[in-house]
């Protein structure tokens, strides 16, 4: 059987994933691969240049001289290009890396997987610049997301950023791997939920963990 890539395949999981598990041949990853990371790219870009998830260096970079203002927020948006291309390769290769390796599925049909994940994902992303054009919102304050929850229960930015991390995408995301994973597996299904938790709770605590580490007194 032959699988022809498509993001509009995220939307009927159940017949995807089995058409996914019988195929032998899957044609047009390489180019769904290629436009959602030039996608993320320019989703982060934008960020880069509205100022999103700035908040750790903005009072810092006040202070300071209004060219080397300029020079830093140059640089900034540049760090953001890298995060968009840097973010969405993590997405789709490093979870089925260890995915391939604990489920026993085969590499190229978990990359597929991931495409679905990461359409997920950029589609959050999309959601954090209207937050903050029009209600000043950063990220892990978004109304879809735990992290206003999580504001109240606690005030350290670690904690205040991982509540954040979790929303309804991200819980979409989670569905998403677990019943591929199901249907593309023969394991158990208890350790491959376990297994994909486990996955984006590291994911979620390095993105938490980066939120409030102030690169510029680093640099």
């Amino acid at each position: 059987m032959v699988y022809q890539s498509s993001i509009l395949h995220l939307f009927k999981p159940k017949t995807t994933f089995f058409q996914l598990n019988k195929a032998e041949t899957i044609y047009g990853l390489k180019w769904r691969l290629f436009w959602l990371i030039l996608l993320s790219t320019v989703i982060f870009t934008v960020e880069g240049f509205l100022g999103i998830g700035s908040a750790s260096i903005s009072r810092s970079l006040t202070l300071i001289h209004p060219n080397i203002y300029e020079w830093h927020k140059a640089l900034y948006v540049f760090g953001k290009i890298i995060s968009g291309i840097l973010y969405s390769v993590c997405i789709l290769f490093i979870p089925s890396l260890f995915l391939s390796i604990f489920a026993e599925v085969s590499y190229r049909k978990l990359v597929v997987l991931q495409v679905f994940v990461l359409f997920i994902l950029l589609m959050e992303q999309l959601t954090f610049i209207p937050l903050l054009l029009w209600l000043n919102l950063d990220w892990y304050s978004s109304p879809l997301s735990f992290g206003i929850i999580g504001q109240y229960i606690t005030t350290i930015p670690f904690f205040v950023a991982l509540f954040g991390c979790l929303s309804i995408f991200k819980i979409w995301g989670i569905y998403i791997q677990y019943k591929g994973l199901c249907t593309l597996s023969e394991k158990n299904r208890l350790p491959l939920l376990l297994l994909v938790i486990l996955i984006n709770l590291i994911f979620w605590g390095v993105t938490a963990l980066l939120t409030y580490i102030d690169f510029y007194r680093l640099l």
